[in-house]
């Protein structure tokens, strides 16, 4: 049987994972995340802009798809790092019940 604990984590890893990676279109959009058009990216890049991809195009807050992580970003790296420890950890402990 499930602990109280080990419930909520995995319920909170479920709702986390909808938010910021299978939700992700709507969750950006339900934040008022705008994406830069084709026409932007150029235009910026015209102007010598420099632009950090922070989350690639296809990627997601929680699967980014950048090389680093952490770029302008503050503790996203650290998050990330845990919340996959985290993942790891509750699979390991599952499968052990098991």
């Amino acid at each position: 049987m499930k602990s109280a604990l080990q419930n909520t984590v995995e319920q909170f890893l479920i709702l986390f994972e909808e938010v910021f990676d299978k939700d992700w279109e709507y969750s950006k959009y339900m934040m008022g995340v705008p994406e830069d058009t084709e026409d932007q990216k150029a235009s910026a890049k015209e102007m010598g802009l420099d632009s950090i991809d922070i989350i690639s195009d296809n990627g997601t807050f929680l699967n980014p798809k950048v090389e680093n992580e952490t770029e302008d970003w503050g503790n996203r790296g650290a998050l990330l790092e845990k919340y996959r420890e985290l993942k790891y950890l509750l699979n390991q402990y599952s499968l052990k019940k098991r």
